[in-house]
This record gives C-alpha cells, structure tokens and sequence, in this order.
C-alpha cells in the first residue's frame, strides 16, 4: 500500500457523522422499527414473507447502486444520488397501497418503512454520514458510500460548523 493510499483510506475512516446525527439516525429507526412491529404482528404470513423478500429485494439493489457509485461506473452527484436513492422506497411505499401482486396489500409499505428504520439504526451506530439507505450495503461491502441524504447531510454539516469542524 502506498502512502497516498494510506492517507486517503485514514481519511475515509475519519469522516463520520457527528453525534447528534448519529443520535437522531439511531431514534427515527428505533421509532420506525417499534410502529411497523404491531403490523407485522397483525397482518397475515403471506403479507410478512413477502415484505421480508422485498427488503432482501433492497438490500440487493442497493448493493448494485453501491457498487456502481463506489466504482463511479454511472457517475452520480451527490444530489442526484440522494434523488435516485429515495425514489425506490418511495415507489415502493405507493405501490404498496395498490392491489399488485407483489407489492401490493401493504407489503410494499412494510418493505419500505422497515427497510428505512433497519437502515437508519445501521446508519447511526456505524456513523456513516450521508445515505443511510446505503448503510446496509455498506456493512457488506465494508465501504462507505458517499451520496447525501436530503434530511440528515444538512443537519450534519450544520453540526460540523457548530462544533468548529
């Protein structure tokens, strides 16, 4: 390993989320987690399996997503990627309301929001700065990737300049 690699690998290790993002990361996941339980306690098993196998869905796409961003194979701006990055749940939530056969009968909206709250958690107690949906992905591949989150960058960055980063 060379000393520019070196450098540039410490500084990718350095770079994370301050405190408080990491907190409030942390809480909206747990209180994602703790609304979405009573539902999947109430619904039938064909809408529990099928959200679970559309989460495993995500976690696929966005390990694809990571590593087109992570080896700038489409490049993405931070903005862009943070657009690109919320409009899978999204779709998926709307979706979930319809009557299709996969994610329809609200397993898309489970899919969504406990995709959203195990990713927030793993966003906060890694530290990972920007995109928490790319959190999970980030577990696997051991890498960070750096695309902005349209809630928790601005709040992170006004954290850095409070606390004099």
């Amino acid at each position: 390993m060379t000393r520019t690699s070196r450098d540039s690998q410490t500084l990718l290790e350095t770079r994370q989320a301050p405190p408080l993002g990491r907190a409030l990361r942390v809480l909206l996941g747990l209180v994602l987690i703790a609304y979405v339980i009573p539902v999947y306690l109430q619904v039938r098993r064909q809408v529990t399996v099928g959200s679970l196998l559309l989460m495993a869905g995500l976690t696929g796409v966005y390990s694809l997503i990571h590593i087109v961003v992570s080896r700038r194979i489409i490049p993405f701006g931070l903005w862009l990627g943070a657009i690109v990055m919320w409009a899978l749940p999204v779709a998926l939530y709307m979706a979930g309301a319809s009557k299709l056969p996969i994610v329809g009968g609200g397993k898309g909206q489970l899919a969504a929001v406990t995709f959203l709250g195990i990713s927030l958690v793993v966003a906060g107690v890694r530290a990972n700065p920007g995109c928490e949906l790319m959190a999970i992905p980030g577990v696997f591949f051991r890498k960070h990737t750096e695309l902005a989150c349209p809630i928790f960058s601005p709040l992170d960055r006004l954290e850095g300049k409070l606390r004099g980063k």
